[in-house]
């Protein structure tokens, strides 16, 4: 230590300033920790998300060709309408109104059938 009579010398200046260079490293260090875990929490998050996300669109994908292939068997007997592949994912469907498409697959897969077997039974030409 200095005192008003004796300037602080050299290797005390020293000592003190490598303190305080510890002390702020110790203080980023904990920081960066504290940042990490958090990260490391939302990261988790977001993978358990994801995962169900991927799920989801495949249940949703699954579900979607199961009503094609059922459209098709049951439009096989019509020979004036020409059969074109499973269509590809619209990039442009927005994710959020997954529901809402489900039902619409769902409605109009049901629709069809009905008029299929009106037509099939006779009720209608």
């Amino acid at each position: 230590m200095s005192t008003a009579d004796q300037p602080e010398s050299p290797a005390a200046a020293y000592r003190r300033i490598t303190s305080g260079i510890d002390e702020a490293v110790g203080a980023v260090r904990r920081q960066d920790e504290l940042r990490a875990s958090r990260l490391e929490e939302t990261l988790a998050r977001f993978d358990e998300r994801m995962r169900r996300v991927g799920e989801r669109a495949a249940l949703t994908r699954f579900s979607v060709e199961l009503h094609w292939e059922s459209a098709l068997e049951a439009l096989w007997a019509e020979p004036w309408m020409t059969v074109r592949p499973f269509p590809r994912p619209d990039p442009r469907a927005e994710p959020g109104r997954l529901d809402r498409y489900e039902r619409e697959v769902e409605r109009t897969h049901t629709e069809l059938m009905g008029l299929v077997a009106r037509r099939r039974f006779g009720f209608r030409r």
